[in-house]
């Protein structure tokens, strides 16, 4: 069940037919490599209510903390998003790669 706060921050996610944010908020998920397209994918799952979202790069930890104060960043996570990073890892390009791969792992836990 959200708290009063979780409901007013994803109130538009609430409004979604077929969006159930507790499913996403009981979910978890391990973000790895270190690049843009990872860090991309890592900012749209907390932003987007998981409940972990665990990252190989500690220093975004305060960045996914401010976007998701309830996230969990630690601990085991059920599924993986894996990235290697390449020489264009803060391009447009890493960034649709880890939003389409941030969008792919939503529709997962919603398809359960």
């Amino acid at each position: 069940m959200l708290t009063p706060e979780q409901q007013e921050r994803y109130s538009r996610h609430l409004l979604l037919d077929g969006f159930d944010q507790d499913r996403v908020r009981l979910a978890s998920i391990h973000v790895q490599g270190r690049g843009g397209a990872a860090l991309w994918a890592a900012r749209y799952l907390a932003a987007s209510g998981f409940g972990r979202v665990v990252v190989d790069e500690p220093v975004w930890h305060d960045e996914l903390r401010r976007l998701a104060p309830w996230t969990d960043l630690s601990g085991p996570a059920e599924k993986k998003l894996f990235f290697v990073q390449d020489r264009d890892s803060t391009g447009v390009e890493a960034a649709m790669r880890g939003v389409q791969a941030a969008l792919g792992a939503i529709r997962e836990v919603l398809a359960k």
